[in-house]
């Protein structure tokens, strides 16, 4: 691992400009897969799923995963997948069990709650989504097991040990502080989900290291807190002293007619500012993959990422853009067919919607997720690489299902 004293924080406004510092005991990461490979496998997926009422999908992200991961390469060597499509569907099966009668049991509370009043009900409504959200935790960290378990270099498998019950219920109290705090605990929460998932994950008999800490995080996310509140104050203030009025009982109304002038101002300035605080949000999320990686470690080995937010934000362009210009097609093909007016119409426009639901799969997996990887691992370095090449293999116990929650909670689709 680097010094601390390098800088190796991220700063608000650092460009972490890509340098070649590859030396002697460094390897690069590479990822290259084949367009027409691709292309053609989503539009079999999204067909099959389609003919199969979605029981396909399954099968579908498997295939998908295994030619990503071997476009992955490390030290001339490409990741393997090695999971199926059979482990998923009895993983999405055997969640749908557990959920279906914990939705039906709330419900059933709820009506009954409702004779004692409505403080009960928010109770009941409460306790369920802080419930669910506690699931969506939990099917996070096991969805993080399966995938690294399924995943091998060179024969040798990596994996995560740690509970994710475990893991689950601490974020979902920090996750309640960041509440109560209005969002200033939020690098305490990001800390120990870091900290709970790199130091659980394992590669071989080898272990990775986080070394990372939540005043890190904070010189990275102060300024995103403060942002939000700060917008958050001033458009209350000037909506409380210049759109409302005051009626003889002091009650607070809406002066309707002052706002229906003032509105496009008002929305024209909010926009704004929440377009620079979103902005600067993806900024930061940047700086906190580049803060993890470099505080990360396997053995003697190091990590180093110079990933920037503005080859990030290229690719988010050039996706909406594609997706624009798709958009605007879409529209002008389905006036016309609608301008026909035939029969014939019908079937043109069935067969049109299959190609724009197609569409999107393929504007998110060929324009985002594969561009986005491949500038992640062309940016990625690892240092004294020789320990990887060191590890033996470890036996240990392997998930026998695959991410049933993460399916059944719709959580992390690819």
């Amino acid at each position: 691992m680097q010094d601390d004293s390098t800088g190796s924080v991220p700063v608000v406004g650092a460009s972490g400009r890509a340098v070649d510092r590859t030396a002697p005991g460094e390897a690069l990461v590479s990822f290259d897969i084949s367009k027409r490979q691709l292309f053609l496998l989503l539009v079999k997926n999204k067909f099959l799923t389609l003919l199969t009422f979605g029981i396909y999908r399954f099968w579908a992200k498997t295939h998908l995963r295994r030619l990503f991961w071997q476009g992955v390469e490390i030290g001339g060597d490409r990741l393997d997948y090695m999971g199926t499509g059979k482990e998923l569907f009895l993983g999405f099966l055997l969640a749908i069990a557990i959920l279906l009668p914990t939705s039906i049991a709330f419900s059933i509370g709820a009506r009954v709650l409702d004779f004692l009043g409505p403080g009960w009900i928010v109770f009941n409504q409460f306790l369920y989504i802080t419930l669910l959200y506690g699931f969506w935790q939990f099917a996070r960290y096991r969805l993080w097991r399966y995938r690294l378990s399924r995943t091998a270099w060179r024969g040798i498998r990596f994996y995560l040990t740690g509970s994710a019950f475990t893991y689950a219920w601490k974020v979902v109290l920090l996750s309640l502080l960041c509440v109560a705090t209005l969002g200033w605990a939020y690098p305490a929460l990001q800390a120990f989900r870091l900290n709970y998932q790199l130091n659980n994950s394992r590669f071989g008999n080898g272990a990775f290291t986080y070394k990372g800490t939540v005043k890190g995080l904070y010189r990275i996310y102060w300024p995103l807190i403060l942002g939000w509140q700060v917008v958050a104050v001033v458009l209350i203030f000037y909506l409380y002293h210049s759109e409302l009025s005051f009626g003889a009982g002091g009650r607070p109304s809406l002066n309707e007619e002052k706002f229906k002038d003032d509105a496009p101002i008002i929305f024209t300035a909010a926009g704004i500012m929440f377009f620079f605080y979103f902005l600067f949000a993806f900024f930061a999320r940047v700086w906190e993959f580049r803060y993890l990686v470099r505080h990360t470690c396997f053995g003697r080995a190091w990590f180093t990422s110079y990933l920037t937010g503005r080859s990030v934000l290229l690719i988010m362009v050039i996706m909406f853009a594609v997706g624009f210009i798709g958009f605007i097609g879409f529209a002008v093909i389905y006036g016309a067919i609608v301008f026909m007016g035939s029969h014939a119409a019908f079937f043109l426009m069935a067969f049109f919607f299959f190609f724009a639901y197609v569409g999107v799969d393929i504007l998110k997996t060929m324009f985002l997720m594969a561009p986005l990887l491949k500038v992640i691992c062309r940016t990625l370095h690892i240092h004294d690489f020789g320990v990887f090449e060191e590890t033996a293999s470890a036996s240990v116990d392997m998930p026998k299902y695959g991410e049933g929650f993460a399916d059944a909670l719709d959580v992390g689709a690819f």
